[in-house]
């Protein structure tokens, strides 16, 4: 009797997990169950930014960052659950701060790619427009946590990635 009743406790138990994992799955980035959600990380950046820096946050759902993605960044839009971008918008800087959250966990790789790829077009403009911002280029980052992928370009790579993995990791307060 103890046997059969400690099989079925084992098998509720794996039911239990099973199910509170998919539901962690299915609940991708969004800021409703208590994750951050890609806004939330970059508004973290923006508070540590230097001042007179990164002055623009544009994120998913608002028009200029949904109507640009796809050319910005060649990952398609709709394998995105959330997105923003974070940069000066005088222009003349190559820094930009860029988090996207995938909907599924197999297309971060892709999105980290895509990221990079990102670097090196910045390169390739920066070199002929104002050299003098392409090394912020050449020590940029690419970052992955969980279905998060972040392309950081700043004088403050490190900082700025201490504080992205810290919003993501404890979530929106």
């Amino acid at each position: 009797m103890d046997m059969k009743k400690n099989k079925k406790m084992a098998a509720a138990l794996v039911l239990v997990i099973v199910t509170a994992l998919a539901a962690m799955a299915m609940s991708g980035c969004s800021s409703e169950n208590s994750k951050a959600s890609c806004r939330d990380i970059l508004d973290g950046c923006k508070k540590i930014a230097p001042e007179g820096s990164f002055d623009t946050l544009v994120s998913y759902g608002e028009d200029l960052y949904d109507d640009s993605f796809d050319n910005l960044y060649g990952i398609q839009f709709k394998d995105v659950s959330d997105g923003a971008i974070l940069y000066t918008e005088s222009g003349g800087l190559a820094d930009e701060i860029s988090i996207v959250c995938m909907k599924e966990n197999g297309d971060v790789q892709v999105a980290k790619q895509k990221l990079q790829d990102r670097i090196e077009e910045r390169r390739g403009a920066f070199a002929g427009y104002k050299p003098e911002e392409v090394y912020k280029l050449d020590n940029a980052s690419v970052i992955v946590q969980g279905n998060y992928a972040a392309l950081i370009i700043s004088d403050d790579n490190e900082g700025f990635e201490a504080e992205i993995r810290k919003v993501i990791s404890q979530g929106v307060e």
